[in-house]
């Protein structure tokens, strides 16, 4: 063995597509769906798909259960089952406390809560949890302060009549 690392890069494609107001069609690979505002920022309660938050909250869930399946091989131990719920907390920063013009909702802690049937004794589960970590893209990329940045910016001029 040489010793050698060879790192892999892929790129994951994803499609945003504004439809007016705060809705948006989501393109992923052969998936279409849309996203909109959560119902407890619209006046008339109704919405026509998930937010922006729900859709993080379900993706870091998944890739919670995922990781911890895969910590579980690792450490020898069998789950027979696994389900995560999350909570986001979120709460509105006034215009004083961001600076900005408008009120905006932020994150303020996210519990995931676990119900695992595992052949595990309570310790053998923690060291599946702690290991699990190493795991998850999303949980590695929010500690680590990834956030998207612009790039490739084409504007079209808008054509008036």
């Amino acid at each position: 063995m040489s010793g050698k690392t060879t790192h892999k890069e892929v790129t994951v494609p994803v499609e945003i597509t504004w439809k007016g107001e705060n809705l948006v069609e989501a393109k992923i690979r052969d998936f279409n769906f849309l996203m909109d505002t959560p119902p407890f920022e619209r006046e008339d309660k109704k919405s026509l798909g998930p937010s922006a938050t729900e859709t993080f909250l379900a993706a870091l869930g998944r890739c919670n259960v995922v990781s911890i399946m895969k910590a579980a091989k690792d450490e020898g131990v069998k789950i027979e089952g696994l389900k995560a719920k999350l909570e986001g907390k979120l709460q509105t920063k006034e215009p004083s406390e961001t600076g900005f013009k408008i009120p905006v909702w932020r994150f303020n802690g996210i519990l995931i809560n676990l119900e695992i049937t595992a052949d595990a004794d309570e310790r053998q589960v923690a060291r599946v949890l702690d290991e699990s970590h190493k795991y998850c893209t999303v949980c590695n990329a929010v500690e680590e302060r990834i956030s998207g940045r612009f790039s490739n910016i084409k504007i079209k001029k808008l054509q008036r009549a």
